[in-house]
């Protein structure tokens, strides 16, 4: 009798327990999917920030390839400038040579020398003037550049922290899952376990051990009647 009522009781408490992992494996489960979707958002802020880091090189390089322009094209600056200066001094002295044959101011200007010189100075002149404005853009180029570069890397200090805190809210996530899936799972057990229903339990096991009980008193009875000598 009692080896069955120790049957009832463990099949109640293995089926609690089965019902107890089945939650379990649920949670298990939405704390990897959990994990699994941080780490997909952490892998994504990590690839901003390398690219972030690539496009801060590359511009790093564009810059040097501007000084290098720039560098350039005042080497250009200075020889022009030199270029123009000796084109207006050969003019004057063209111009003072002829004055000196007798020719007016007219003639000195339609003079080919004369001509020839001025048309230099005044190619020097436009070309100088072009140099300067791509002087100009290249420094706009570059200070541009520059400015990116420090909004890039606010940037990148803005992923860290979005990192640090995706991982905190990881840790926190993952560990908040764990605790609620604990928190469940003793309360499903506890629901499981009502005092109504083990009453009830109880009243029926009671119940069984009586009728077997009333049943053993009248197999003696019967059995002590049949002893007695007639």
């Amino acid at each position: 009798m009692l080896n069955g009522i120790t049957r009832y009781f463990k099949g109640i408490w293995y089926a609690l327990i089965g019902q107890a992992q089945r939650q379990s494996n649920r949670h298990t489960h939405n704390l990897k999917a959990v994990r699994a979707a941080y780490e997909v958002l952490i892998r994504v802020k990590q690839e901003d920030v390398q690219n972030y880091k690539q496009v801060i090189g590359q511009t790093i390089a564009l810059i040097e390839q501007k000084k290098n322009a720039l560098r350039g094209v005042t080497n250009e600056i200075d020889k022009l400038e030199q270029m123009k200066t000796g084109a207006i001094d050969k003019a004057k002295n063209t111009a003072a040579e002829l004055q000196k044959t007798g020719l007016s101011a007219e003639e000195i200007e339609q003079h080919p020398d004369y001509v020839r010189h001025i048309t230099s100075y005044n190619d020097y002149h436009s070309t100088l003037e072009e140099k300067n404005a791509r002087i100009d853009e290249l420094k706009q180029d570059i200070g541009r550049a520059q400015e990116d570069i420090e909004t890039h890397k606010l940037q990148i200090t803005s992923l860290h922290r979005d990192l640090d805190k995706i991982k905190t809210e990881q840790s926190d996530a993952a560990s908040d899952m764990i605790a609620a899936r604990e928190q469940k799972e003793i309360s499903d057990t506890l629901s499981g376990i009502s005092k109504n229903d083990i009453s009830t339990d109880l009243t029926k096991i009671q119940e069984e051990i009586r009728q077997k009980e009333a049943e053993g008193v009248n197999e003696q009875s019967e059995t002590d009647g049949d002893k007695k000598p007639k």
